[in-house]
């Protein structure tokens, strides 16, 4: 029996529409999936501490627990690991992503808290902000109350708690900070150097302040601007371990040497 050529070219036609469609079907499938999965919150970000890292800061932990600990940001799981550790003392996250304290506020942990807080500087504002601090007198020297501060740089909305401690420990490892349009970390750093120096009774024990992303321009300058050289005591991979053990200079100064260069 001879097929017509008018129904092969049919069949042909009909069997490309129907490749054509699958195609289609599989693209929009695909595409709708990848869709739904970025329009969920972001819960944490592909940065986590090495282990080097990670046992830094668990070492310092276990040596000083039960303590007081601030965590700027809750962008990995594992500083959830590291306030475990913190047993019979305060951890208190303040983070700026609800939907990182949505998904882990359900796991209580004794003694920590989440706090939604936020962020009014982007990381491509940074040089200028340096500058504006090494310019205006309330940002150069160490106000007597964080609350109390003139300088745009401190965070003066967090929750009453936070100025109410004595941190024994601070991590800022938030906000992202991961490009110019995301928040950036000027205003943590900036704010932990100044409630590492908040001690009435200055023969309580030093603060010590840990910076993750130090590889990265931003963290690397407010660092050395308001934590110090001189108070630098450890270092593994991106991190760095500040020991702020005195208030501050008779001139009430951050640091007792000359400011980093910026060009």
């Amino acid at each position: 029996m001879r097929i017509s050529r008018k129904r092969i070219f049919f069949l042909l036609l009909l069997s490309l529409s129907t490749i054509s469609f699958i195609r289609l079907l599989i693209i929009t499938t695909t595409f709708s999936s990848h869709l739904h999965h970025h329009s969920l919150p972001t819960t944490f970000s592909q940065d986590p501490l090495t282990t080097k890292e990670f046992n830094l800061i668990r070492s310092l932990i276990s040596n000083r627990a039960p303590c007081n600990i601030l965590f700027f940001g809750l962008s990995t799981r594992q500083l959830l690991e590291l306030a475990r550790l913190n047993r019979g003392g305060s951890s208190v996250f303040l983070e700026d992503d609800f939907g990182r304290i949505r998904e882990h506020r359900s796991e209580r942990i004794d003694g920590v808290e989440m706090h939604l807080v936020e962020h009014n500087f982007k990381a491509s504002e940074a040089y200028d902000l340096l500058h504006y601090a090494r310019n205006v007198d309330d940002c150069r020297r160490v106000p007597d109350e964080l609350l109390r501060s003139r300088c745009k740089l401190a965070l003066t909305g967090l929750p009453r708690t936070v100025y109410n401690k004595r941190w024994d420990i601070i991590v800022v490892d938030g906000p992202t900070g991961n490009g110019p349009d995301e928040l950036g970390r000027m205003s943590a750093i900036y704010t932990a150097g100044v409630m590492g120096r908040l001690k009435k009774d200055l023969h309580l024990n030093p603060t010590d302040v840990i910076v993750h992303n130090v590889d990265r321009t931003v963290e690397k300058w407010f660092a050395w601007e308001f934590l110090c050289d001189e108070n630098l005591v450890a270092s593994k991979g991106r991190l760095w371990h500040f020991r702020i053990k005195r208030k501050y200079q008779s001139n009430k100064l951050f640091c007792s040497q000359n400011a980093v260069q910026i060009l």
